[in-house]
């Protein structure tokens, strides 16, 4: 009998596991370092943690490279609070991809007009600076080849012969694919919404999406968050609301800001929010469409290498065509007069990631938990693909 997926990640698309043996269960990311992300640079050289990395100096470019090694940050936090130590825009950085808050990670950023002696005057807690080098190019995202994880997995319930024995089970039943979808991160682990704003984005209804991302009541919000969306779903009374809602929601006051001056303009609002966050409500739509695909396709086990994430000029396959057309979804809608911006022609995606270096490191007792056991693990990932989605063939649980 097929084991099912967790709720949340049912609700994303993820409709079921490729592997049936029995998951270990657990937990992961009890603390921040049972969660190490290390980048792995385009020519293949890990930024490992605690460990410098010798790069050829050369002559002085435009540009600063440096590796950025941090712990509980997230790394658009963490370039503001370096911009504005360095008293410099936010837009002189530049780096290949967002790591992980909740963690301990490494990664190559790059800093316009900025000296090393500059650099290296800057102090910050939980963070750490080096390995400066200059270049002629900034980094952008994609400027990476993949990323290493060693990842502590805690709260386990079986003996040591029983969690080797699982891991390397799904690991052998895979055979090398495991399933590229995108992770529950991807639509929000607290409020999983953002495909559902970028649905209603493509429908044209700008009032739903703006509705949605204020308004929609999810139970792992405070009660002050919850009380107010309650508010402002039953009044629509924005000058109200941007009193109610906690000071800490800041793109929602931004929106609710906006909507207080001019209650209708519902496309002014969301363009409130930074543009990076604006495209990600199509693109996780375009994930969301892209995971129901593949989980039917591996439930008919039919073959494919490549699913499209849908867009108005990519071909479509018989599968995501019809979910689109259940979804009441044409390819035109990807194409958005009102908001171009937001436009997206479509590309391609593997169906399968390639995990590479998988080894269990220890497994020991867990001091977080009397009587339970820790499994440290270890691999390697191309750009692109989501930890979570290894994690979840072998522990098949709830595992945040």
């Amino acid at each position: 009998m097929k084991i099912k997926p967790p709720a949340l990640e049912y609700s994303v698309g993820m409709e079921l596991y490729k592997s049936n043996t029995e998951g270990i269960g657990g937990k992961i990311k009890q603390i921040p370092e049972d969660f190490l992300v290390e980048e792995i640079m385009p020519d293949g050289r890990v930024l490992e943690l605690d460990k410098g990395v010798i790069f050829n100096e050369g002559e002085r470019g435009e540009y600063l490279h440096f590796t950025l090694q941090k712990y509980n940050w997230d790394t658009i936090r963490a370039i503001r609070v370096i911009s504005n130590r360095l008293n410099v825009g936010r837009k002189r950085f530049g780096f290949a991809g967002t790591k992980d808050k909740r963690a301990l990670t490494t990664q190559r950023v790059s800093v316009w007009n900025v000296s090393p002696e500059e650099l290296r005057r800057v102090r910050i807690k939980d963070m750490t600076l080096r390995d400066f080098s200059y270049s002629d190019e900034r980094i952008t995202l994609g400027d990476l080849r993949g990323n290493r994880f060693t990842i502590v997995i805690r709260n386990l319930g079986l003996d040591d012969g029983t969690l080797r024995e699982r891991i390397n089970s799904v690991l052998n039943e895979l055979n090398g694919e495991i399933p590229n979808f995108f992770g529950v991160q991807r639509f929000g682990t607290i409020r999983p919404i953002t495909h559902l704003v970028g649905r209603e984005i493509l429908k044209r209804n700008f009032k739903g999406a703006v509705m949605t991302y204020l308004a929609d009541i999810y139970g792992g919000e405070s009660e002050e968050s919850r009380e107010a969306r309650k508010f402002l779903s039953e009044t629509e009374d924005f000058q109200e609301a941007l009193r109610r809602f906690p000071k800490h929601l800041g793109y929602e006051l931004a929106m609710l800001n906006s909507l207080a001056k001019t209650p209708t303009d519902f496309i002014g609002a969301l363009r409130r929010l930074p543009k990076k966050l604006r495209w990600m409500f199509v693109h996780a739509y375009q994930a969301y469409v892209f995971n129901k695909a593949l989980s039917r396709y591996i439930r008919e086990g039919a073959e494919t290498e490549k699913l499209p994430l849908a867009g108005y000029e990519i071909k479509l396959d018989e599968i995501t065509s019809r979910i689109l057309e259940s979804e009441k979804i044409s390819q035109e809608n990807f194409k958005i007069s009102e908001m171009p911006e937001l436009s997206s022609g479509g590309v391609y995606r593997d169906c399968f990631m390639d995990v590479k270096g998988f080894e269990i490191l220890d497994i020991d007792k867990d001091e977080l938990s009397e009587g339970k056991k820790k499994v440290t693990i270890r691999f390697s990932l191309s750009k692109g693909c989501y930890t979570t989605t290894v994690l979840r063939e072998m522990m098949k649980n709830e595992y945040w």
